[in-house]
């Protein structure tokens, strides 16, 4: 997904240096880079279904409604009040994320496999600890890491999967190649620069993979992430293995996970937005099977 960058005025800079940032600024936001309408769609859709911003409709909702039906105004409001502060704990998250990550537990061991797909998770802009080149997230790091490890483990070659959604020049699949070689010293076979969706992500791959007569695997993306990705391969034909990273449930609650804070909401939101993956492929393999 594309990530924004944060532009900052320090008041009382009115120099050069003022002039400089407010010019590097404009610059940003006018040099937007296009993307297929599907994406641009997609995360519009998004936006508005997932909190915080649906929470803050239905509150919108209930204040439109509050003269011409009192009670119902006020419920819809009450509902996202409470919406809002329930997927702010760190608890409420947890309810969401937990069905999703138990659907596959930890990979024991990589068995008749015979490569190993990596799939994209974003990208961090003109990092400029990195020269101004893009940089994995902190999400797409960690399944790079364990990658990574099951490369060593196992001695299996490597696909890396994720295309330009975002418009940027590069894609995702070529910068992990960059950053695995960089920080693990680990190459990689394949790279699919074209995937926009975690279903073409699958699509891609198989049908590079099946080229060189590759019909097993094992996926790396986040426990979170996983159930759509595996349910998307599954429809390639290829036989594929779960090997989910960053378990976020623990063995136990602490009184802080009822505590609302921002993290917490962005961990609800993520999680909200695979439940809608999940239904929106459902409706799709409904559609056309």
């Amino acid at each position: 997904m594309p990530r924004g960058k944060l532009c900052i005025f320090s008041d009382g800079n009115t120099g050069d240096a003022g002039r400089h940032n407010a010019a590097q600024c404009a610059l940003i936001l006018l040099s937007v880079p296009p993307m297929p309408f599907s994406v641009l769609l997609s995360a519009v859709a998004s936006s508005l279904l997932l909190p915080p911003v649906s929470p803050l409709l239905l509150c919108l909702a209930g204040w439109l409604w509050r003269r011409r039906a009192p009670r119902a105004g006020a419920a819809l409001a009450l509902l996202g009040v409470a919406s809002l502060l329930v997927l702010s704990t760190r608890i409420g998250a947890l309810c969401l994320i937990a069905p999703l990550e138990h659907q596959y537990p930890p990979l024991t061991s990589v068995g008749d496999a015979q490569a190993i797909v990596i799939l994209g998770s974003g990208r961090i802009d003109q990092a400029p600890e990195y020269g101004g080149l893009d940089d994995a997230t902190p999400i797409g790091m960690k399944q790079l890491q364990y990658g990574a490890a099951l490369h060593r483990q196992s001695g299996l070659p490597i696909l890396v999967t994720g295309g330009s959604p975002d418009g940027s020049p590069q894609s995702e699949a070529e910068l992990m190649a960059r950053v695995l070689q960089r920080d693990f010293g680990v190459p990689v076979r394949w790279q699919e620069r074209h995937a926009d969706t975690t279903a073409d992500n699958a699509t891609l791959s198989a049908a590079m993979l099946k080229a060189e007569g590759i019909e097993r695997v094992i996926v790396v993306t986040d426990s979170i992430h996983m159930p759509r990705a595996m349910r998307a391969f599954a429809r390639t034909g290829l036989q594929a293995r779960a090997a989910a990273t960053l378990f976020l449930v623990p063995a136990r609650a602490r009184v802080t996970d009822y505590l609302p804070g921002a993290s917490h909401l962005q961990m609800a939101s993520y999680a909200l937005r695979e439940w809608i993956g999940q239904a929106w492929y459902r409706l799709r393999t409904a559609v056309s099977p």
